[in-house]
């Protein structure tokens, strides 16, 4: 049943494909292709299962607790001051059309 639903969505896929333009196509692709990537995601594992077992945690102390939000304000400023930096470098340069 999955094959054949498969086939024929390949084969509408291929039918709106030479009917397109270009720059529809690349769009057409690009989501035909996110597409088949979630729904190869969503698939159900074999056994029937969540998936692999989960490991059984051996002894000894767990991963240190190191904060993620240490220095991410300056980290934003930095981003913020090449961003602005970029724009300007690139906005004094004439254009080539």
């Amino acid at each position: 049943m999955f094959f054949l639903f498969f086939n024929l969505l390949i084969r509408f896929f291929l039918y709106i494909y030479m009917i397109m333009t270009k720059p529809k196509k690349k769009i057409l692709t690009t989501m035909f292709l996110m597409f088949m990537g979630i729904v190869g995601n969503a698939q159900v594992s074999v056994g029937g299962g969540d998936g692999p077992p989960h490991p059984v945690p051996q002894g000894g102390p767990g991963p240190p607790g190191l904060p993620i939000d240490n220095g991410l304000i300056v980290l934003f400023f930095a981003a913020l001051i090449y961003g602005i930096y970029i724009i300007v470098k690139y906005s004094k340069k004439p254009s080539q059309v």
